[in-house]
């Protein structure tokens, strides 16, 4: 993985070297792009992400991703989605829930939670 991060920032300063020298302009780049550019390509070395102080280049999470966090949240969230599924998920026991929601944190994919909700309502009424 080492050597796939040193290919990386060096295909970064041949694509931005290119450029330059086509264009015969040299632009001035925000300090701070450079380094969520940097901590980008550390992740891949060390897998973990260390985002850099101060940093306006980095996304942040919005109300409604911080909402899905809990329990409740995922609830509204699956009845605003799919009204269908939810008739079914509110009948779940909470370790069902609980699954469905971590499985959806996980992957993002509702289209699997709602396979999984009718899943565990057949395993509910055996």
């Amino acid at each position: 993985m080492y050597f796939g991060s040193i290919r990386m920032r060096i295909a970064l300063s041949c694509c931005l070297s290119i450029f330059l020298c086509q264009s015969g302009k040299a632009f001035g780049i925000d300090a701070g792009y450079i380094d969520a550019v940097e901590a980008d390509v550390a992740e891949f070395t060390t897998n973990e992400f260390n985002p850099p102080a101060d940093s306006s280049w980095l996304g942040s999470a919005d109300s409604e991703s911080t909402k899905l966090m809990d329990l409740n949240g995922f609830s509204d969230h699956l009845q605003n989605k799919s009204p269908g599924s939810y008739i079914f998920y509110k009948k779940l026991p909470g370790e069902y829930k609980e699954r469905l929601l971590k499985d959806y944190l996980a992957t993002g994919d509702l289209e699997r939670v709602k396979q999984d909700i009718f899943k565990y309502t057949r395993e509910v009424k055996k």
